[in-house]
């Protein structure tokens, strides 16, 4: 299997399970992010000092620190909102409509990588979104507390995750640690006001979030960032289904959130779109 594959899979799981600790974290959304990024900018600079001199430091162009501006605000804009729809709908619809992103990645890289489109994938993506719509729609009709504002929130927050993918497809040639570093700083600027809402941590909320800090973002990004290089974008659209999959798993084995028949069905589902990426032809 491509390296790729494998960097992207790890990099969804590790993803599906942060819910499990920003649960504990007694803090608003705003300023979990902000944490986030910060402790992330953190470590990766920690690391950037102590590794050996980066020979391609001075070889980045102006178009090259543009794309890693803009992806730092589209990272920053992704997270913002989707944590805004969590706060403002049921969790259920939230994630439907922030999993319209993998549709949107695979859309735009027709239209802005002039990526082709096969038959397959087409399929892979239409068994994924059927399943995420089987998931979370279906297991939500019984929910209250729907807003249509959160789940503008979550289209929202799709779209500038769409366009992080496609912003780091095109820096192929900038390496992981660098595109998340940047990234990260870019973001803890643009999440610096949040700190006036900051509340006392308490010791719970401080280890979760440098787990979320250092797994969940300083680790899973790189591993992310790897695989966009590997693969088509568009199969990255699709593996990207594994993140609320592994999420439902976690919920009902740590928080007792057993899946009904259609959430398992839709599982199935999004298993069987992930094989037909990985098949070879």
């Amino acid at each position: 299997m491509n390296i790729g594959y494998l960097l992207m899979i790890s990099s969804m799981i590790i993803w599906g399970s942060v819910g499990i600790f920003v649960r504990y974290i007694d803090q608003p959304p705003e300023v979990i992010v902000f944490f986030r990024v910060f402790i992330a900018f953190i470590v990766l600079g920690i690391l950037k000092l102590i590794k050996k001199k980066d020979t391609t430091s001075n070889k980045l162009s102006f178009k090259e620190y543009s794309i890693l501006s803009m992806s730092g605000l589209f990272i920053a804009l992704n997270w913002l909102f989707f944590f805004r729809s969590i706060k403002t709908t049921t969790i259920a619809s939230a994630t439907m409509s922030y999993y319209v992103a993998p549709v949107l990645v695979t859309l735009l890289s027709v239209f802005l990588l002039k990526e082709s489109i096969n038959k397959k994938t087409l399929i892979a993506v239409g068994l994924s979104f059927s399943g995420i719509i089987l998931m979370t729609l279906m297991g939500s009709q019984k929910e209250s507390g729907f807003n249509i504002i959160g789940v503008g929130y979550g289209l929202i927050a799709a779209f500038f995750y769409a366009l992080v993918t496609i912003s780091v497809k095109k820096l192929k040639d900038v390496p992981s640690h660098k595109i998340s570093l940047f990234q990260m700083g870019i973001s803890s600027l643009i999440f610096l006001p949040a700190i006036r809402h900051i509340k006392k941590f308490d010791t719970v909320s401080i280890i979760s979030m440098i787990v979320v800090g250092v797994i969940h973002t300083c680790i899973a990004l790189n591993l992310y960032f790897e695989g966009i290089k590997r693969i088509k974008v568009q199969h990255v659209g699709v593996l990207s289904y594994i993140d609320p999959l592994g999420a439902v798993i976690l919920g009902g084995l740590f928080f007792n959130e057993m899946p009904g028949i259609s959430t398992i069905i839709g599982g199935g589902m999004i298993l069987s779109a992930t094989y037909l990426i990985l098949k070879r032809k």
